[in-house]
């Protein structure tokens, strides 16, 4: 879970040949061109020598533990980072259960809050020290995988269900929480940045096939295989994978699908010291989520996994995501390696939300669905064609009988492609070691979406007739980033020092068709440019040879939604928020020792300019603006121990304390599903002080075990002003209500799998696992609030408690075999 540079098991087992006068330092180079992070090269147990050509001509021969010595200053770059780290390894995420996704491992380290809404990638919701997932960076092999657009995975309840990778494709996640130092800070962050790394092609020769049966009606079956290293072809090494799996979903009545297919490629050349890469991903995804949670007197009533039959309540979405990255990382000299990384990604989201037009009423007390247009939009009567309108002509009351029936069904279709590269150049100095990186990248949205209304989910899609957007609309943004890095080692090699700066520019571009809400009445683009200049500075000091204390500042900026630019009054001026920016300050102490792992720190992050936005749904106008000023501040420990081979011992626990400073229009929720007005001194909802997590692992021989404890202390959560209020900011709004808060809640996961050797035929071992996720089938909310029905854009009845539970107990089995 956590970086242990002094692997106890990292032993040498042979010789390497040494290369010539000078080539020592380029194999240490080529290591780190390689293996870019030492506690990767720790956690894979790295005991394989380098392999060189015999043409190289080696005069002696010395110990690669020998090199690692005299070049640990290039090989404890995570050793002695100035910030905060936590790692997530390819054990823990082999033996996580289908249940889990990317997002839910990240519960297993420090100030991570995690839920979701279905078995696997469905519908996630994350904060890190209370920084939300639209606002964090996060990176794929080094290319930023969050919408350049929107930030996070894109816009609310777009690209919900899936994503563009999956466990069973990474091998590892890096986290780093407040600012990263800039090489590994990825694009847009206010809070932190989570870094995945694909699997790249083995050495050794294989085929498995794997199934799994589990709680749910849920099954996940695939193959993986790799070619090792293929015959005169210079080390050409080929990894692919296919898996499939279906639920039915632990809360009624949300059945979904996910398929993920990869395959990656990595051809090695000048003698091994350089390097091609190639991947690619494609992920689908289908399932039906709620847009709103279920009322409490409901769940009492008829069970907390209650939900709405299909046929009266539906919000359903299709998903596709396609990535393909092709990366060249090429030796220069013992001084010198240069690289980049070009990349396209494509995204698609299809949502089709039904209700039942008996429960579009306003004498029904709850809010069932938000996914028809009439609960947010009101009576849309037919228009014609005339300047600054997208007509519709399509009559609700004339071909259903009522507007609310009219108006029960919506289709929302659209997607994305982005494209990009990522260039990066390695200095190893005597005393510095110095990393020059870029981005460049571009995303387009539309023209081709497409959104429709209409009495059922059996609609005609006509533009004029039945669509309330118009599918020509356009929006693009281009990224221009550039950082340097460097890390100065002083003092015998015992003060590192580590200073970088990023600098971004954001060139967006937004074609809106038609003017509904003012002048002039024509079409319009909206433009605009933003840079942001963000210093990094980090200190480490290796007080004893196990001992290291550390401080760093870093500035954070994320640029605003595209969806956040307005015409000005002028009709002429784009109203665009500047990006919102957060001041990161953290000091730590760190013990690394051949059997232990330690690390405390301390951190605050002072956010500025969040963006704030108020809409009158009467007039359908919308005003953004960064007002928003917030805080976290809090502690973390974590570590882990070694007991001997076979027992390992790690935990972590935080406290966070994350508040509002001023008063303002704001997202109040993480998942952005919820806005209002929040109070200068509120705490954020959804963000429990207190996280904390316990992990037993055993492993001997074939046979693999582990228990993992997890505590989510209480949440603050939220209510809604009444309708009433003098004051229309405030009416219906909602807000943190800390005299109300979410139960906190101990969940225990199980894992274990025995490895059976065979050896017949091509089959050489089968392996069964098994998993139980909340072991103790405990029951509890994820999220909870109080809130008024919203009724033709208006709160109607009284307020009632709604509510998202989590997951009961899980129980997978496993099989898979392996040919080689």
């Amino acid at each position: 879970m956590h970086p242990n540079p002094s692997n106890p098991h990292n032993k040498v087992k042979r010789t390497v040949p040494l290369m010539p006068q000078g080539s020592k330092l380029l194999l240490v180079a080529t290591m780190i061109a390689l293996y870019p992070t030492l506690s990767t090269v720790a956690y894979a147990s790295t005991t394989d020598n380098l392999a060189i050509s015999s043409s190289a001509k080696p005069d002696k021969i010395i110990k690669l533990k020998e090199i690692k010595k005299k070049y640990q200053r290039l090989l404890v770059g995570e050793r002695n980072i100035a910030s905060a780290m936590s790692v997530i390894g390819p054990t823990q995420i082999k033996h996580a259960s289908s249940a889990e996704s990317i997002y839910s491992l990240l519960k297993q380290t420090p100030s991570v809050n995690e839920y979701q809404q279905n078995v696997g990638p469905g519908t996630p919701v994350l904060t890190v020290r209370g920084v939300r997932m639209s606002q964090l960076a996060q990176t794929l092999d080094g290319i930023p995988m969050t919408d350049l657009l929107s930030g996070g995975q894109g816009a609310y309840l777009n690209n919900n269900v899936g994503t563009i990778i999956s466990n069973g494709q990474i091998s590892g996640i890096h986290v780093y929480p407040g600012v990263a130092p800039p090489d590994r800070g990825g694009f847009a962050t206010v809070g932190g940045t989570v870094s995945y790394t694909t699997k790249t092609p083995p050495e050794k020769r294989y085929a498995d096939i794997f199934t799994k049966i589990g709680s749910f009606s849920t099954d996940t079956y695939g193959f993986d295989a790799s070619t090792g290293k293929i015959p005169d072809t210079d080390g050409l090494r080929i990894y692919t994978r296919l898996s499939q799996t279906q639920t039915d979903g632990y809360i009624q009545n949300t059945p979904a699908r996910y398929t993920d297919f990869l395959f990656t490629a990595i051809k090695p050349y000048d003698y091994g010291l350089s390097k091609v890469t190639g991947t690619v991903i494609y992920n689908t995804a289908h399932g039906y989520l709620i847009s709103a949670p279920n009322a409490v007197a409901q769940l009492d009533k008829y069970g907390i996994f209650y939900n709405y039959p299909l046929s009266e309540s539906s919000t359903f979405q299709r998903n596709q995501y396609l990535t393909a990255i092709l990366g060249d990382s090429t030796y220069i000299n013992s001084h010198l390696v240069i690289g980049a990384k070009a990349f396209f990604i494509h995204k698609h989201s299809y949502l089709a939300g039904y209700l039942d037009p008996k429960y579009i009423a306003k004498d029904y007390p709850y809010q069932v669905n938000f996914n028809n247009p009439y609960s947010g939009y009101g009576a849309l009567a037919p228009t014609t064609a005339s300047p600054g309108v997208i007509p519709h002509t399509y009559d609700p009351v004339a071909v259903f009988g009522s507007y609310p029936a009219g108006e029960a069904a919506q289709i929302n279709y659209g997607g994305s492609n982005t494209i990009g590269i990522a260039p990066k150049i390695n200095i190893f100095l005597p005393h510095n070691d110095i990393t020059i990186g870029g981005l460049v990248a571009q995303q387009t949205a539309g023209p081709g979406g497409g959104s429709y209304f209409y009495g059922s989910l059996d609609m005609p899609k006509i533009y004029g007739y039945n669509s309330y957007g118009d599918p020509s609309g356009k929006s693009q943004r281009t990224v221009y980033s550039g950082y340097v890095s460097d890390k100065i080692n002083l003092i015998n090699n015992k003060l590192h020092i580590e200073p970088g700066v990023t600098l971004t520019g954001v060139s967006t571009s937004n074609y809106v068709p038609a003017n509904l809400y003012g002048s002039p009445p024509n079409a319009y683009t909206l433009s605009n440019y933003d840079k942001e200049i963000l210093p990094y500075l980090g200190l480490s000091y290796d007080i004893t040879h196990n001992v290291i204390a550390y401080a760093s500042y870093g500035k954070g900026a994320r640029f605003a939604p595209v969806a956040d630019y307005l015409l000005g009054p002028s009709g002429s001026t784009t109203l665009a928020p500047g990006p919102e920016t957060v001041n990161a300050y953290e000091a730590g102490l760190r013990y690394v020792g051949k059997h232990l792992y330690l690390n405390f720190d301390g951190f605050l992050q002072n956010m500025h300019g969040m963006f704030s936005f108020y809409t009158n749904y009467l007039t359908g106008l919308s005003k953004y603006a960064n007002v928003g000023e917030e805080q976290m501040k809090g502690l973390e420990f974590a570590g882990k121990y070694e007991i001997n081979p076979e027992w390992t011992v790690s935990g972590h626990v935080s406290y966070t304390n994350a508040q509002y400073m001023n008063s303002f229009s704001a997202n109040v929720t993480p998942f952005e599903g919820q806005y209002g007005y929040v109070f200068a001194g509120d705490p954020l909802a959804s963000v429990p002080n207190w996280l904390a997590g316990l992990r037993v692992g055993y492993h001997q021989h074939n046979f693999h075990a582990a228990l993992i404890e997890s505590y989510t202390g209480p949440q603050v959560t939220t209510y809604d002003l009444p309708p009433t209020e003098s004051n229309p900011l405030l009416q219906d709004a909602t807000t943190p209500n800390p005299g109300v808060k979410l139960a906190p809640y101990f969940l225990t996961n199980l894992q274990a799998s025995y490895k059976v050797p065979i050896h017949k035929d091509h089959l050489s071992s089968v392996t069964v696992s098994l998993n139980i996720d909340n072991l103790l089938d405990n029951h509890y909310y994820l999220h909870y609030y109080q809130s008024y029905k919203e009724y033709a854009f208006a709160g109607v009845g009284n307020p009632y408690a709604e509510a998202y539970p989590g997951m009961p107990r899980f129980i997978e089995l496993g099989l898979s075999g392996r040919f080689s």
